[in-house]
């Protein structure tokens, strides 16, 4: 009798059971998640701060231009008090960077005198062709946060 029980029961033990193979998996899977967003977490810090300052600059930019109607002004103004903000968050936060002032700040005033060049000529640009400016200052953020994301890292706060 117990050399049949032996037989049925040997392939219900060689099989694994289902619930711990699929807690397996998930405990694998939310390592190798954990591991991913752990070695990237400078990205969603960047993002984060990025958000922080566009919000910043946005809403400063639309009271300035309601007020005074220039762009100029406006998004000269807006972009002083954010860009201010965004380059502590970076330096503190999201890159954790440990060079010196003087040279991370010098490089970024390039960084910063560059692309805000380059996004005040598109958002004159735009308003010029008829779009409002609370549009316009949407359309740029796309192909211009990408690119600031790249020259902060690899040039600004490399170290």
């Amino acid at each position: 009798m117990s050399e049949r029980l032996k037989i049925v029961r040997s392939p219900v033990r060689s099989r694994p059971k289902p619930q711990k193979f699929k807690i397996f998996l998930k405990g694998q899977m939310l390592r190798e998640v954990s591991n991913f967003l752990f070695r990237f977490r400078y990205v969603y810090r960047w993002a984060l701060v990025g958000t922080v300052t566009f919000l910043i600059d946005y809403v400063l930019f639309l009271a300035i231009y309601s007020a005074n109607n220039s762009v100029y002004i406006a998004n000269f103004c807006s972009g002083l008090v954010s860009i201010t903000f965004n380059y502590l968050a970076h330096y503190i936060w999201s890159f954790k960077s440990n060079s010196n002032h003087s040279r991370a700040g010098a490089k970024y005033l390039v960084n910063l005198i560059l692309f805000w060049i380059l996004g005040t000529i598109f958002l004159k640009s735009l308003i010029t062709i008829g779009l409002e400016a609370k549009y316009a200052k949407l359309i740029p953020i796309p192909i211009i946060a990408p690119l600031s994301f790249l020259s902060l890292k690899f040039f600004v706060f490399r170290t």
